[in-house]
């Protein structure tokens, strides 16, 4: 079973997604144990800390807009997305959907390369690189 796809961000979106923020990604220290104390997700291949960015998405499926929010993984050494404020329009690079079997069926969960801030131009709504305001 395939477990991992790469996603095409702006062909099954259309647009840019609006940055809701980026928070470490926990886990319990003893995975068995319940009440352990949490600490944060570190990559098992040693490609740094987990992170998990919120992007909220509007796009269009069977002629209808629908609305959703992704939580993604991203690995970095130190807190990703420091440059993009909650609210801006972002792209998002090397998007991949994956599903895990669970007892009952599957879970689905996203990872990305990066987020990057955007503008929006208002006639055409085409993205194109924000500048940084460091």
């Amino acid at each position: 079973m395939i477990d991992r796809v790469v996603v095409d961000f702006v062909k099954t979106f259309g647009r840019p997604g609006i940055f809701m923020g980026v928070e470490p990604k926990m886990e319990r220290l003893d995975r068995n144990d319940p009440n352990s104390e949490q600490v944060q997700s570190r990559d098992k291949n040693g490609g740094g800390l987990k992170w998990t960015a919120t992007v909220a998405l509007k796009y269009q499926a069977n002629g209808r807009e629908k609305k959703e929010i992704l939580s993604i993984t991203l690995l970095s050494p130190s807190a990703p997305c420091t440059n993009i404020h909650e609210g801006q329009t972002v792209m998002v690079e090397g998007l991949e959907m994956g599903v895990m079997p669970q007892e009952k069926g599957f879970s689905q969960f996203w990872s990305a390369a990066a987020i990057r801030p955007v503008q929006v131009n208002a006639p055409q709504g085409q993205a194109v690189p924000a500048v940084s305001r460091q």
